[in-house]
Formats: C-alpha cells, sequence, structure tokens
C-alpha cells in the first residue's frame, strides 16, 4: 500500500470522540490536483477539530445529481451529464449549493472544511464575500497540496470510497471489505463502485479541467487570502502534520 493511504483503522474516530479545538470557526480551503489527498487531510481535519465539517463539493453534487427526486429536473439532469463526462459543473450551479452550504454551518457556529473547492474562478469569487461575511477574511486559510499527475493519477486508480451517505471517505484499494476509518462500515471492494470507475475513466479531462479551469480560481485565491503549500507526495501522516501546523499558525 502507498505511504499515502497508511492511515491507522479507528484514528480518525478516536480523534472525532477525543479531540478538543484550539481554533475558532474558520474556512480551511485544501486545494490541489485530483487525488493529492485534498478529501483524506480534510476528514482528518475535522476530526481534529471538532467544530469544523468537512464539506464535500463533489459529494454534495454528486448525491444532487443522482438523487431520484430530482430526475425530472431539467437542470440537474443537465448537471448529471456534465458531471459524469469528467468535467467541471457550471459554476453559477455550484456556487449557489456552496453558498447555501456555507450559511447554514455558519449560523450554528461551525467552520468549513472545502476539499477541493472551489474549482472555478466564477465559484471562488462568488464564495469569498460569503466566507468573508460569515467568517472574516482574516480567517480564511487556503492550503495548497502539491503532487505531480503521475502521483495523482495512480493515487486515483487505487482509491476507493465509502458508501455510507454522509461518509464518502476516500481510501486505498488494498483497503476493501475493511471498515471505514471514519465511520466504522466495511468499505467496499475494489472495481465495485461505478462512481469512482467513472473517475478513472475520465482522468485526463479532469486534470486538464483542473489545469485550465481551477488553476485560475488558486491564484486568485491565493492573492486574496492568506496561504501556504504542502508537498503531497509524502506519506499521509507527514502531511497531516504539515497541514496541521498550518492551521494552528494561521487560524489559531
Amino acid at each position: 500500500m502507498p505511504n499515502y493511504a497508511k492511515a491507522t483503522m479507528g484514528t480518525l474516530r478516536s480523534h472525532a470522540t477525543g479531540g478538543r479545538s484550539g481554533v475558532k470557526p474558520g474556512a480551511i480551503l485544501l486545494m490541489g490536483l485530483p487525488g493529492a489527498g485534498k478529501g483524506t487531510q480534510a476528514f482528518r481535519l475535522a476530526a481534529q477539530f471538532p467544530n469544523f465539517v468537512h464539506f464535500d463539493t463533489g459529494g454534495e453534487i454528486y448525491r444532487r445529481v443522482s438523487d431520484p427526486h430530482f430526475a425530472a429536473d431539467p437542470l440537474v439532469q443537465e448537471q448529471k451529464e456534465i458531471y459524469f463526462g469528467g468535467k467541471l459543473n457550471t459554476p453559477e450551479w455550484v456556487a449557489g449549493l456552496v453558498a447555501e452550504r456555507i450559511h447554514f454551518y455558519s449560523d450554528k457556529n461551525q467552520g468549513v472544511i472545502f476539499s477541493g473547492s472551489p474549482r472555478t474562478l466564477y465559484e471562488a469569487e462568488a464564495i469569498l464575500p460569503i466566507l468573508e461575511e460569515c467568517y472574516g477574511r482574516e480567517r480564511i486559510l487556503v492550503i495548497e497540496m502539491k503532487v505531480s499527475p503521475e502521483t495523482a493519477r495512480e493515487r486515483s486508480l487505487n482509491r476507493i470510497t465509502c458508501t455510507k451517505k454522509g461518509c464518502r471517505y476516500p481510501a486505498h484499494r488494498s483497503q476493501g471489505g475493511k471498515p471505514c476509518p471514519n465511520c466504522g462500515q466495511l468499505l467496499p471492494e475494489s472495481g465495485t463502485q461505478a462512481d469512482e470507475q467513472w473517475k478513472i475513466a475520465q482522468m485526463g479531462t479532469r486534470l486538464k479541467e483542473y489545469e485550465e479551469r481551477t488553476q485560475p480560481s488558486l491564484k486568485f485565491l491565493k492573492f486574496e487570502l492568506a496561504h501556504v503549500h504542502v508537498n503531497a507526495e509524502i506519506d499521509e501522516e507527514s502531511v497531516f502534520a504539515k497541514v496541521l501546523e498550518a492551521v494552528k499558525r494561521n487560524l489559531e
């Protein structure tokens, strides 16, 4: 198993039940290529800081476009076709979903941890004022997780995702059939997830979308906000140590 996937089973759940937060609510934006480990680190941060929630924009989009209640909604069906084609969804539609959830969590005095969002410049420009309104500019941190395209491909090819609604923890395929480190439900066996297989098939498109559409978003955010970059090629524990240090240094 690659180093980035060597998480100890039960680690996240033990943090969640015993962790204490010295960080006031704010917004943490984990950015990087597909496969950089953004989701894994977001789960770990949310377990470390109970007053923060991991908001997975991709997971939210997947739930919406896969929800049978929206099967007759032409806009949702249009977004579904875009999503499963490996491209980024319409920025205006995504920004609306995200803005709604930011207000929801802020009203509950909870911070948010984004894994990969905002994905387009439009979303970044639309969402930043809302984050500033809810948390203040000084409580927003951008963490760029750097990996090579080759590493991104390898990790995506070997990824499975917890199928429990509301979890969707990303794990290495060698963990198939074992308890999810986040929720405890048994992880699916490798090759059985249609919602993960399409990501593999569309990896080239996803990397191109990142370069052409997400990089401008990241450039804008780095110009506007406090930001750090982390070498995400190293093992998961070392990456988390650096991410945690950055959060404490900038938001405590």
